[in-house]
């Protein structure tokens, strides 16, 4: 370590089933603190044992910890923070101290984070496992500084301990051993009973720990994790650590440090977290755990690592101006009366509207510079600021300094207006008129700033649709007003300002369907009861409303007879409780303008019929008094679906209707309603025109993602699937023998690991058929393999792209065996194991990635070398689409005897999708 730099060597002891930890800490602060009084803080439910020099208690004052993961914050509300001061010898800098005591602080919801069912704890040793952090205070804490460490920890039988940079969880002889690899900006040590794996993602080591063995959920995580690693270092530079582990913590978190993420059981678990939490918090090792967070300055990082992984996962399935759009909705909902504030002053979530502003403000800020600069330039800026401050603390502004010399421009008002300045942009169209020109037509208006304060300088987006396409400009925004002029030879039809939401700026309510984060986010809240329901019912449901208030939420609690219909009040949104709510006939059964129908057996939401009974429901609409506010219906059934949809519903936030089932309650429906009524939409369409229907947009140009998702294969899982199917036990894999069904099954079994939906006989992945005759000359029924991942695009339904080979071979020679070979085993190493490999890998990288557009079919077909048969089976009995849905074949077949020689691709050109 270097001389400058405050060293920790650290040996550490835990007894879960006493919460008691032990440490025997050597300090080596920078030479510059030799002989001089230095003051550190430790969490007061450690006792020191002893120390060289001795030290003096103070009485701790305000100050401590900030972390990328949370803050000394809870162990200051607990009382729990002790601090020291100690005056080192001359010539020395080296402090030495032994402590220990019990660690065992309470799990607890932050204020507000009812949104996402979130605990937290300073600081915890259990039987079950260990966390301990920057913000435990488990370690003398000096100042911010970077520090730099070496652990060993003794790990209770069948333990593992895991904390940031190189080394083992556990080696033989019992011990966790650590070394920070650099400097890091707080130490972790986190771990329990837990099931390692490890799997090489090029010189990375890409590692799962898990507390229950479940090979198949690992394999999915050390894919993605080789995919991410290498897309990232592609995109920004080498990643800094030796290793990445998923480590499965004991209660839900979502948390990423240096070299490792902290993930709660439930969360691994859910399908979508591959292409969401997942990324980001491998991300996190560039952006906040490599360069690290200048916190008094602003947190830059939060924002950055969420528009670089969450929205690039949107980007890469052309959902990106969904998610953008979505990000503004948070922001209208949550922030609001007093609760917005500059980037400057965000330091890490702790509420809905925090999250609003440091995660989505900066995302979109970000987002309006690479807009701005053109990708190449952003990439680079980013490339270089990554290099120049790998190892250090970086602000907003070292940001900024990157981003001016990549682009040459200057970005003062930028950074100024959008980080140091609280708010948002409030956009108007107004004026918009259509004048016939001598060639053509000329569109003309004025689009406001209408906001109270400060007016921002803007690269507006119009899109200009015509009866021959799409037009676009950008219009620079100064002031409170900016005149636009759009000339065309073609027909107008409609305007739109921003229509992919490019702008940071505040959504008018018009703009999107009423949402269930309208109703969660305001501030003034009237929940109604029905007063013919039971009591226990009408009991059930206020408890519901009640644990889902906030400190910032003034809650009224009435029953139905109690207000008039007409007397809703115009500033509060309104929860409309249970199935018997006279509010509900009121504001929607009576409603054509919803896509909701209702009736004796249920509802039904758009062309999805839910039964009453078994069904919890929620359904949104505006509120009839004022279109800025929500009105929302809930109906629980059955009773022991209560405690799920408390838990539940705050993480649905931008839908506005949904339908769960059973009493767990399990989501089966959800969606928003159609919007055509935006302040920023003019439809410039004749009065006989409009009355015809509404104006539907040009079909804009799709954009390129800021990186794509690249194809990362083991080569020691290939060799295993060619090992096993080409192993002598196997004999070839003959038509009709029992190894041929036991090559289908490890197969099949390899289809479900990768997460494939099965396609064949009885929900299996098994197509049965029966052929005439095999090795044995007797008949026999064999089977194709075959699994698929359905596509996202409803166009797309009835389509497929198949990816297959096939896995039966000769077996002793069948059909064509020479009389000289008689007996011999052909084991079909490259036909064709090696196919099948392949096929194999190729699913687990599909699965592990963005969903497809089109569904991908992934067929093992049997009986190839006896004339075809799988196949011309599989022809006349396609699954999961038709055959004439089939728009490509991708036939993987002998692909391990290229060595040297050159590839030819043939047939480039034979059909329109592929050009």
């Amino acid at each position: 370590y270097a001389e400058n730099e405050t060293h920790y060597q650290l040996a550490v002891g835990i007894e879960p089933g006493t919460h008691q930890l032990k440490v025997s800490a050597v300090v080596e602060l920078p030479p510059e603190f030799a002989g001089r009084s230095v003051e550190f803080l430790l969490t007061s439910a450690l006792q020191i044992d002893d120390s060289d020099p001795e030290l003096n208690r103070l009485q701790y004052e305000q100050g401590g910890f900030t972390g990328i993961n949370g803050s000394s914050v809870v162990l200051g509300e607990l009382e729990a923070i002790a601090r020291y001061r100690v005056t080192l010898a001359e010539g020395s800098s080296t402090l030495k101290l032994t402590y220990s005591g019990t660690l065992n602080f309470p799990l607890s919801s932050p204020e507000e984070e009812y949104a996402r069912g979130i605990t937290e704890t300073a600081g915890l040793i259990r039987s079950d496992g260990v966390y301990l952090a920057g913000g435990t205070l488990w370690y003398p804490y000096f100042s911010d500084e970077l520090v730099s460490f070496e652990l060993a920890a003794a790990a209770p039988d069948g333990w593992h301990l895991i904390s940031q940079g190189n080394g083992t969880s556990r080696d033989q002889a019992g011990l966790a051993r650590w070394d920070s690899g650099g400097l890091v900006d707080e130490i972790y040590l986190v771990g329990g009973p837990l099931t390692p794996y490890e799997e090489a993602a090029g010189a990375v080591a890409a590692q799962v720990y898990l507390r229950e063995p479940d090979a198949a959920l690992a394999d999915k995580y050390l894919s993605a994790t080789a995919q991410y690693i290498e897309m990232y270092r592609g995109l920004i530079g080498p990643y800094p650590y030796a290793k990445f582990a998923l480590v499965e913590n004991f209660w839900e978190t979502g948390y990423g440090m240096p070299s490792f993420t902290l993930l709660g059981p439930q969360i691994i678990r859910f399908p979508f977290i591959l292409t969401s939490s997942y990324p980001h918090e491998i991300l996190h090792n560039w952006w906040g755990n490599s360069v690290f967070v200048d916190y008094p300055t602003g947190n830059w990082c939060e924002g950055l690592t969420a528009y670089m992984a969450d929205h690039l996962m949107k980007e890469q399935v052309d959902q990106a101006a969904e998610y953008r759009r979505d990000t503004l909705k948070k922001y209208r909902d949550f922030v609001r009366d007093g609760r917005d504030f500059p980037l400057t002053e965000f330091r890490s979530r702790h509420s809905a509207a925090t999250e609003a502003v440091g995660y989505g403000k900066t995302l979109m800020g970000f987002h309006m510079l690479r807009r701005q600069l053109g990708d190449e330039a952003f990439k680079a800026a980013l490339a270089r600021f990554y290099r120049e401050h790998s190892g250090s603390k970086a602000s907003f502004g070292d940001i900024r300094a990157q981003l001016e010399q990549a682009s040459g421009q200057d970005l003062k008002l930028f950074f100024q207006q959008w980080v140091e300045l609280a708010g948002a942009a409030d956009l108007r169209l107004d004026a918009v008129e259509v004048q016939t020109t001598h060639d053509g037509f000329e569109v003309t208006g004025v689009l406001r700033q209408v906001q109270a304060g400060a007016k921002f300088e803007l690269q507006a987006p119009l899109s200009l649709t015509t009866a021959d396409g799409l037009e676009t400009q950008v219009l620079s925004v100064t002031g409170a007003a900016t005149s636009f002029s759009f000339e065309t030879v073609s027909e107008p039809q409609l305007l739109e300002v921003d229509p992919e939401f490019d702008l940071f700026r505040l959504l008018d309510a018009r703009e999107t369907a009423a949402s269930i984060g309208q109703v969660f986010g305001d501030r003034k809240l009237l929940a109604i009861l029905p007063a013919a329901a039971h009591e226990a019912t009408r009991a059930a449901y206020r408890k519901l409303v009640e644990r889902w208030q906030s400190p910032t939420q003034n809650m009224t609690i009435v029953l139905d007879v109690d207000v008039n219909a007409d007397e809703l009040p115009a500033d509060a949104a309104v929860w409309v409780l249970g199935r018997d709510n006279r509010f509900a006939e009121v504001l929607f059964q009576s409603n054509p303008g919803l896509g909701l129908t209702v009736n004796d057996t249920g509802l039904q939401f758009q062309d999805r019929a839910i039964p009453a009974a078994g069904h919890s429901t929620v359904a949104v609409r505006r509120h009839p008094a004022n279109v800025n506010k929500a009105v929302g219906w809930i109906v629980v059934d059955p009773v022991a679906a209560f405690p799920g949809m408390a838990a539940k519903l705050p993480h649905y936030g931008k839908y506005s209707y949904l339908a769960f089932e059973g009493d767990e309650p399990t989501n089966i429906a959800s969606g928003e309603w159609a919007n055509n009524d935006s302040p920023l939409r003019a439809d410039l369409r004749s009065a006989e025109q409009r009355a015809a229907g509404p104006v539907t947009a040009a079909p804009r140009p799709a954009r390129k993602p800021l990186a794509e998702l690249p194809a990362v294969f083991s080569g020691e899982r290939l060799k295993q699937h060619v090992d096993y199917l080409a192993s002598p036990e196997m004999e070839g894999r003959g038509l009709g023998s029992t190894q041929l069904e036991e090559a289908a099954a490890y197969i099949a079994g390899e289809f479900a690991n990768a997460g494939l939906a099965a396609a064949g006989d009885d929900g299996s992945y098994l197509q049965g058929f029966t052929v005439e005759e095999g090795e044995d000359g007797q008949p026999h029924r064999v089977h194709n393999v075959i699994g698929y991942l359905p596509g996202t695009n409803p166009a797309y339904a009835d389509q497929a792209v198949l990816i297959t080979a096939h896995y039966d071979h000769l077996g002793h020679g069948w059909p064509d065996v020479r009389q000289s070979d008689a007996g011999r085993i052909y084991p079909g190493a490259d036909d064709n194991a090696s196919g099948v490999a392949i096929l194999i890998e190729l699913a687990r990288n599909f699965a592990a990635g963005a969903p497809p557009k089109r569904n991908l079919v992934f067929v093992a077909f049997s009986a190839e070398e006896a004339g075809l048969l799988g196949s011309r089976y599989y022809v006349e009995h396609p699954r999961p689409a038709p055959l004439e849905g089939i728009v490509g074949v991708i036939n993987l077949d002998s692909v391990g005897r290229l060595e040297d020689q050159p590839v030819s691709v043939l047939a480039t050109d034979s059909a329109m999708e592929w050009p």
